[in-house]
């Protein structure tokens, strides 16, 4: 590992104590343990700044599902409006089915009536 040394300045001796007592319970040194606590905190430090990067890409994704969601929602009510309308125009021209079959079937032209159910297509030789 590269040595790096740095001067820290200005550290209460009662800290440097604390420090002392722990490093020996741990049986590592103080400077060891101090290097593992600033290790640590500069890791916490990048992970907030990609949290901070993620958390914005985390938003822009939920606020493009939201405008999808509207967008699909507006949608099924216009295709909702164009059904209505589209029953309203066959209720208008056409007559209603289910009250009177047997009317319609009357409204049928006199040549179909008597149409054959089947055609025999051998007597046509």
């Amino acid at each position: 590992m590269a040595g790096i040394t740095k001067t820290v300045r200005n550290i209460d001796n009662h800290a440097l104590e604390i420090i002392e007592e722990h490093a020996l319970k741990e049986d590592v040194t103080a400077n060891q343990l101090i290097r593992e606590l600033i290790e640590a905190y500069a890791q916490r430090l990048e992970r907030i700044d990609a949290s901070k990067k993620l958390d914005a890409d985390i938003d822009e994704l939920i606020a493009a599902n939201n405008n999808l969601i509207q967008a699909h929602n507006d949608n099924t009510l216009v295709f909702g409006e164009l059904a209505k309308k589209i029953i309203s125009r066959l209720d208008f021209y056409l007559p209603p089915l289910a009250d009177d079959i047997e009317q319609i079937q009357n409204n049928v032209r006199p040549q179909e009536k008597n149409l054959p159910k089947s055609i025999n297509f051998d007597e046509f030789d």
